[in-house]
């Protein structure tokens, strides 16, 4: 009898678990570890973030739709010794396994940066992204103590794709704030090292982002070198290399992200946690370990460079991990993993986004552009958990 083991409930994870339980024989084990036991949609994280959607609306419990056969432990990954085939968790007994699926996640990149995790507030999970909009409630409830303008501006560090949808998201829910604690006009600055945002649309996607933060009053400072992260300030030098202070007592940072720690103190060859992966998800020298997801750096041929860490990816990456198993424990050959986007759609809010779709790189923009984000989080949900879990937590609100 095999025992496969996954780690990590993210979309490879909780993807590649729904596919092993068809492609693995019966009376193999497969057993499931993730550190919290509910399983978020990370691509809707800046809606919880702002305010504009209740943390459940977005998660399940993964003991909710995984099979009978999977046997799930809720635990912290320590260690991942691959050549002893066994995992060290923190609270439980470790684990010896004859195939593994590698899907740690992500986690908040500050590249070293001078007073980033102590002065601003990550993204990483749902835990972190709550406290960010509980920062952004409290501090401006305080302003009828405190009378300080700076518990009245909010910057959000980088534009990059979580950047920007959480900008959007922030133009809605500021103003209710507003509104509700009655004070002054919010502020919402954003500080961009590039010139330009977006690269990964089309210019005219990117600037049509662009006309949407002018007209909801979005300072974005581009060309923004942030230097330091002090109490309440962002530190950062212009174009002409001047050096400039961003007072703020909300400073959310969204500058980048890496793969799971795990991954490096577990003594993998990697770069920012990630590792590179043959073309059939498994790692060299072990056929046996298939690595997915934020940890994974899946190369394309076409422009040797890797793919974006995706979450359209990490499905169908945990996915051929899974079906890969299948294959060598019926005794045959494992397959290529193909991949091929379907695009890439950005939210600007409820109402607004922008987007590339289908081979041909289709552009989309407006209310559009935000029913279709909408209705990959439902395919999502779909193709990591089931029909059921979709009609309780999908979104169906498409028309307003």
């Amino acid at each position: 009898m095999a025992t496969v083991l996954v780690l990590g409930g993210g979309y490879a994870g909780m993807r590649a678990i729904k596919f092993l339980q068809r492609e693995v024989p019966s009376d193999d084990e497969i057993i499931l570890v993730d550190k919290t036991g509910t399983h978020a949609e990370k691509t809707n994280l800046h809606e919880v973030a702002a305010g504009t959607i209740a943390p459940e609306r977005i998660t399940y419990e993964i003991n909710d739709v995984i099979g009978s056969r999977v046997n799930f432990i809720q635990d912290s990954v320590t260690n991942v010794d691959v050549d002893q085939k066994q995992v060290t968790l923190k609270d439980h007994e470790p684990i010896t396994y004859d195939y593994l699926i590698l899907a740690l996640g992500f986690q908040t990149e500050t590249f070293g940066l001078k007073g980033a995790e102590e002065n601003a507030l990550p993204m990483d999970d749902l835990k972190t992204s709550e406290a960010v909009y509980r920062h952004i409630e409290d501090t401006v409830k305080g302003y009828a103590q405190t009378q300080d303008p700076n518990d009245l501006t909010v910057a959000v560090c980088g534009a990059g794709f979580t950047g920007i949808e959480l900008l959007g998201e922030l133009t809605q829910s500021l103003p209710k704030l507003q509104t509700r604690y009655n004070t002054p006009e919010i502020k919402l600055v954003c500080l961009e090292r590039s010139p330009a945002i977006l690269p990964m649309f089309d210019k005219s996607l990117a600037e049509y982002a662009m006309r949407f933060m002018a007209k909801h009053n979005v300072e974005m400072k581009l060309g923004s070198n942030i230097k330091e992260i002090k109490p309440g300030v962002v530190v950062y030098t212009d174009s002409n290399d001047e050096e400039h202070e961003q007072p703020a007592n909300t400073i959310v940072w969204t500058v980048g992200v890496s793969g799971s720690h795990v991954i490096a103190d577990s003594g993998f060859e990697q770069r920012r946690n990630r590792i590179v992966v043959k073309d059939d998800l498994s790692i060299e020298g072990h056929p046996e370990v298939y690595v997915v997801g934020d940890v994974a750096a899946v190369m394309d041929a076409e422009s040797n460079r890797p793919y974006p860490t995706t979450a359209q990816i990490a499905l169908a990456a945990g996915a051929q991990a899974a079906k890969n198993i299948g294959l060598q424990l019926r005794g045959h050959e494992t397959r290529p993993f193909v991949y091929k986007s379907v695009g890439t759609v950005a939210s600007l809010s409820d109402r607004d986004g922008i987007g590339e779709i289908f081979s041909n790189k289709r552009k989309v923009k407006g209310y559009p552009a935000s029913a279709l984000k909408k209705v990959i989080t439902d395919r999502s949900i779909l193709e990591s958990a089931h029909l059921s879990t979709v009609f309780s937590k999908g979104r169906f609100d498409l028309y307003h």
